[in-house]
């Protein structure tokens, strides 16, 4: 007596419901992968762009002039103090004081203050101080973010100059 072997009806018929989806699943997964790769090339080309400064190569080639800067602002001694106050509505006061080494006002100067954000270069801003005593230099300032802002006071007196960077906390 000879068993006769039946194979399922799933393969004589063909394939199964559930196989005819396999391929949509792999177009599916190229789909989400394409997907995500759109949106961070799209947040890469449109958040900010890490530039630090637009004249690189100049600056870079007047590094050593820049070091002899620094040289001569220690010799000089002259130092500055920086503050911030008066904040209401997103403005504020920027007050600079302004010494030579032996703590005399330092008079006529050109003076400015650049204020920048790590986070965001569109908030930059150059403000122009004016002398409202000797060695004093006041403006008023937006302030369209509050927190921390790099603040770069630049100054021009008797034919040499000043610079001094500082961090600076603003809050309401």
């Amino acid at each position: 007596m000879a068993t006769h072997m039946t194979t399922p009806s799933s393969t004589r018929n063909g394939p199964r419901k559930s196989d005819r989806w396999i391929p949509w699943y792999f177009v599916g997964g190229f789909a989400v992968m394409l997907i995500a790769n759109i949106s961070l090339i799209t947040f890469s080309m449109t958040s900010w762009n890490g530039l630090v400064t637009k004249h690189a190569f100049e600056e870079g080639n007047n590094y050593n002039a820049a070091i002899s800067g620094a040289a001569r602002q220690s010799e000089l001694g002259w130092r500055s103090k920086l503050t911030v106050g008066g904040v209401i509505n997103q403005a504020g006061t920027v007050t600079v004081l302004f010494r030579d080494k032996e703590s005399r006002p330092i008079s006529g100067a050109r003076m400015s203050v650049v204020m920048t954000r790590q986070d965001r270069d569109d908030l930059d801003q150059t403000v122009p101080l004016a002398e409202i005593a000797p060695g004093e230099y006041r403006a008023s300032v937006e302030i369209p973010v509050y927190g921390r802002w790099q603040v770069r006071t630049i100054a021009h007196a008797m034919g040499d100059d000043y610079q001094m960077l500082e961090n600076v906390v603003i809050n309401p």
